[in-house]
């Protein structure tokens, strides 16, 4: 019988189970001074080795858009900006005893070299990998460390960041002016489920509580697409705030359920759309325009984020150089255009005035032509009326 002697024993010689999967790791990552930008992907709820439990079952649980994902692949190998995260629930885990997670899927040997086969094309954009909920339960029951496993496969063991990571980007280029700026993120699986975008927003807003200072926040387990930016208050040389753009971003997966529960209930389905956080850091305009009595201001360079939807990547890669060169021209024209239109009305309004100018000429001319004509005819009047006087005169004395 196990009494409390025993109890007691036990925990004065217990020792914490050393098999167990790191909680994080930190990494900088330097880009070339050609690199003006980033294409940040995050793949993740992926389950590759769902093929079977609805054919088992009563309850839907359909495989993952493999045509889909396979699709995104191609265009991120076309892409040399791109960058890779695996964020978990890349392999499935069907629950129940060993025995029955044969029946229900691939092995994890198969899962891992199924996910490998297609990777493989994009494995070089790949700068880490962190572990999901199903890893996380394939570590926890069957003892394999399934997302080590699949890295080690594509040649890339030194790029496991266990189940979280922080990656810092050190831009330097032209628009940093030479300068080194850091790109500050964290990327987490998250936890349970969240079926509205209310419940994602705080779960992923949450990581800043746990770690805070950095410029983007990302989660990948929720299946939600939701980008949120808001703005972060930091003191500056003591005297000045200075507000800085923050992001938080959860990623969709490729599951249109993101389980059993939610296929068969009244919940919005997942998001399979999928995309890129293009990331690059530039001069900000704002900088010297300080508020709140000379106390709030803007940091001397801005990190700025659009998302691209696959599909349209390529079609609208944007050409920063090419930008820049468009809008001196345009601001060239815009200066030509003032100057053209500036001397045009200073020509107009010669023309205009020189035609006044003869119009009154003209009018006053004839007037005074007038004038003299009529003063000429009252003058020849008076000659005419005065001799007729004096004839009379002269004609009464005779």
């Amino acid at each position: 019988m196990y009494k409390l002697e025993d109890l007691e024993k036990d925990i004065q010689n217990y020792q914490s189970n050393e098999n167990n999967l790191p909680r994080g790791k930190h990494a900088l990552v330097k880009l070339h001074e050609s690199v003006k930008f980033l294409d940040i992907c995050v793949l993740s709820n992926i389950n590759i080795g769902l093929t079977g439990a609805s054919s088992k079952t009563s309850k839907i649980d359909k495989p993952f858009r493999i045509k889909k994902f396979k699709a995104h692949i191609a265009e991120l190998v076309k892409d040399p900006n791109a960058r890779i995260m695996l964020g978990g629930d890349l392999l499935y885990y069907p629950n129940g005893g060993k025995k029955f997670r044969e029946i229900y899927s691939p092995n994890y040997d198969e899962q891992i070299e199924m996910l490998a086969e297609i990777l493989e094309p994009v494995k070089d954009k790949i700068i880490g990998a962190y572990d999901g909920t199903d890893e996380i339960k394939i570590f926890e029951k069957d003892g394999v460390n399934a997302t080590l496993a699949l890295l080690e496969r594509l040649g890339l063991k030194d790029r496991y960041f266990g189940q979280m990571a922080e990656i810092d980007f050190e831009f330097k280029n032209d628009y940093t002016n030479g300068c080194p700026k850091v790109v500050h993120m964290l990327f987490d699986h998250g936890f349970l489920v969240a079926n509205v975008m209310n419940t994602v927003a705080k779960k992923t807003e949450g990581l800043q509580s746990k770690i805070s200072g950095k410029d983007f926040y990302f989660t990948s387990h929720y299946n939600k697409l939701f980008i949120e930016k808001i703005a972060t208050l930091t003191q500056e040389n003591g005297t000045q705030v200075v507000k800085t753009p923050c992001y938080f971003v959860s990623v969709g997966g490729y599951r249109d359920f993101p389980n059993r529960l939610t296929s068969n209930r009244n919940v919005s389905p997942s998001s399979t759309n999928n995309g890129v956080i293009r990331v690059f850091v530039a001069p900000n305009p704002d900088r010297n325009n300080i508020r709140g009595n000379n106390y709030l201001g803007e940091p001397q360079y801005k990190i700025c984020q659009e998302f691209i939807n696959f599909g349209t990547l390529m079609s609208n890669h944007i050409d920063y150089d090419l930008c820049e060169e468009i809008m001196r021209l345009n601001e060239q024209n815009t200066l030509n255009k003032d100057l053209l239109v500036a001397l045009l009305e200073q020509k107009i309004d010669q023309i205009s005035k020189q035609n006044v100018e003869q119009v009154l000429d003209k009018f006053y001319g004839e007037q005074e032509a007038k004038t003299l004509k009529e003063s000429k005819k009252q003058r020849l009047k008076q000659v005419v009326e005065k001799v007729i006087i004096d004839e009379s005169r002269d004609g009464g004395r005779e």
